[in-house]
């Protein structure tokens, strides 16, 4: 993501904060001799988990999840804005029109969420955003009690959260965050990666149109598959995320769920084959 985000941006003048938790030291270090290669700035922060206790987390879910919770305390207090973009993305458009837009004295800007689901999680369409790329106001977000606001809404209703942080800050910053473009957050489904939508025949819209043309920013929100890095993901727009790996120095690590080679899957069979052989020969020879 960052490799792309520079890329489209070579001249702008950010700062990247880059939150992480469990890194092993030798990684944390590749990532960051890289990174400091042309990120104009750049700061390492470890987020903890301590201040999450309580937090409910199921599935595939960790608390780590929550440290979008933690960012009003994590930045210095001399950032009062920023742009949030998570890490299963792909930046392909200048994002200075983010930077310079102004949020009309809301909480933050973020893409709805679609309305498939909205309905399957019982949320209003319109009413409910997708956290993955937000511009946040910091200001309100340090003054509007995140933390203890979300403890208390996520420890009172755990069986509403689907998305856990996300499902949070839509509760503390309802109706105060202003609807973006749906380019800034292409999200799968309009990459014909969500089979409901040719069930029921749905006509995207024109901002939805638009983003499928003309996406800003690729967001690869869902299950394993759905991921860029996973060797059976059939969206589209995989290759940009090849592309940019490709220039990293993870360019040769192979992809998740990746078959195995021919030579590999011959000897399964060579050997399997073998000891049907063994087990018949064996069988053949009892009284």
């Amino acid at each position: 993501m960052l490799e792309s985000l520079w890329e489209h941006n070579p001249d702008a003048d950010m700062h990247v904060y880059l939150i992480y938790d469990n890194v092993e030291s030798h990684k944390l270090s590749l990532a960051a001799g890289y990174l400091h290669s042309f990120l104009p700035g750049l700061s390492l922060m470890q987020a903890t988990a301590k201040p999450l206790t309580g937090f409910p987390v199921s599935g595939h879910g960790s608390v780590a999840a929550y440290f979008r919770l933690l960012l009003p305390a994590m930045l210095p207090a001399s950032v009062e804005r920023f742009i949030f973009i998570d890490a299963d993305t792909i930046v392909v458009d200048t994002i200075s029109p983010l930077w310079e837009l102004s949020l009309e004295g809301r909480a933050l800007a973020a893409v709805g969420e679609h309305r498939l689901s909205c309905q399957d999680h019982g949320y209003e369409f319109g009413g409910y955003f997708n956290s993955g790329i937000m511009v946040v106001d910091l200001n309100k977000w340090r003054q509007s009690d995140l933390l203890e606001r979300g403890r208390r809404f996520a420890t009172e209703n755990p069986d509403r959260l689907r998305h856990w942080d996300q499902d949070v800050l839509n509760h503390v910053f309802e109706a105060d965050w202003l609807p973006l473009p749906d380019r800034w957050n292409a999200c799968p489904h309009l990459f014909g990666l969500c089979r409901d939508y040719d069930e029921i025949g749905y006509e995207f819209n024109a901002a939805e149109k638009e983003a499928f043309s003309n996406p800003a920013i690729i967001h690869f929100a869902g299950p394993g598959p759905i991921k860029p890095w996973n060797a059976q993901c059939q969206h589209p727009l995989k290759v940009k995320y090849l592309e940019a790996k490709a220039k990293t120095p993870w360019a040769e690590t192979p992809l998740d769920d990746m078959p195995p080679p021919p030579w590999r899957r011959a000897m399964s069979k060579l050997v399997f084959q073998a000891k049907c052989f063994v087990r018949r020969s064996f069988n053949a020879d009892r009284p």
